[in-house]
């Protein structure tokens, strides 16, 4: 074995995982896109954190309550750079087989296409370092 593939090596698992996780995302976006519902919601907090580079970032909280079920919260996984006022009304997408898993309009992540494309390119890296490396 020689240098290279020593440090070609990790790299293996590292793009696999990212490819898995991309095709999770992937999967949780088609279930929103396919079988989601819109709901207005009441952001209810807004928790401060910092950024990596030390900036305020403001993640709102939601509240909203889906038929036939008991009122949800869910806080948003991408956060503003600018205070949120609350409350304040705000429409939601989600899962009424899940509803815990919603997003937030206005606060986007990766959507579908993005992360499919990110697992496929994972995936192929994955494949192609394994191949030179094992061949």
């Amino acid at each position: 074995m020689n240098l290279d593939q020593i440090v070609m090596a990790p790299f293996i698992p590292v793009s696999a995982g990212l490819s898995g996780w991309s095709f999770v995302k992937a999967w949780t976006n088609f279930r929103l896109l396919t079988r989601g519902q819109w709901i207005e919601a009441e952001i209810v907090y807004v928790r401060e954190d910092t950024d990596s580079d030390g900036d305020p970032c403001f993640y709102p909280e939601v509240a909203y309550t889906p038929p036939d079920s008991d009122e949800v919260r869910v806080e948003s996984k991408v956060g503003r750079l600018y205070p949120i006022d609350y409350p304040t009304r705000i429409r939601v997408r989600y899962d009424p087989a899940k509803p815990r898993r919603a997003r937030l309009q206005g606060y986007g992540e990766p959507g579908l296409f993005t992360c499919l494309v990110g697992g496929v390119g994972g995936a192929f890296l994955a494949v192609r370092l394994f191949m030179d490396l094992f061949t």
